[in-house]
C-alpha cells in the first residue's frame, strides 16, 4: 500500500482569469498548511495555481513553500511544485532539511478534493 507523506489543506481566494482565443489561463491564489508524520509547517504568504485549458486538455500546476519542523522537530523549508501529467499530478519537492531529502527522488504522486474554496491534497509515495 502506497505511504501518505501529507496532508496539505488549501484555502483559496478570488482568482484572476484571462481568456484567449486558443486558451483560457486561470491564477488562482492560495495559502495551505501541511500536515503529516514527516513534516508540519504552513505557506507564510500566498502562492499561484496556474490553471490552462485549451483544446488538449486542462492542466494545472500549483508551486509553493512551506516552512515548518520536520520529524526530528528541525526548522525546515519544502518547496512544492504539482503539475498535471497524463500520469496524474505529479508533485516535485526540493526540503533543506537533510531528513527529508529522500522526498526528492521518491516516487510521488497527489490526490486532490475539492469543496468551494476548500482544497485538499494528499502527497502519496508509491511502494
Amino acid at each position: 500500500m502506497d505511504e501518505l507523506i501529507m496532508t496539505i489543506n488549501v484555502t483559496t481566494y478570488e482568482g484572476y482569469t484571462v481568456k484567449g482565443g486558443r486558451m483560457n489561463v486561470y491564477m488562482v491564489p492560495f495559502t495551505a498548511e501541511a500536515m503529516g508524520e514527516y513534516f508540519k509547517g504552513a505557506t507564510e504568504f500566498r502562492s499561484y495555481d496556474t490553471q490552462r485549458e485549451d483544446e488538449s486538455g486542462f492542466f494545472l500546476s500549483a508551486r509553493y513553500i512551506l516552512r515548518g519542523k520536520d520529524f526530528n522537530g528541525r526548522k525546515c523549508s519544502i518547496f512544492i511544485e504539482n503539475n498535471s501529467t497524463g500520469q496524474g499530478i505529479i508533485p516535485t519537492i526540493c526540503t533543506d532539511s537533510p531528513d527529508l531529502a529522500f522526498l526528492e527522488s521518491a516516487d510521488l504522486y497527489s490526490l486532490l478534493e475539492s469543496d468551494g474554496n476548500k482544497v485538499t491534497v494528499r502527497i502519496y509515495s508509491k511502494k
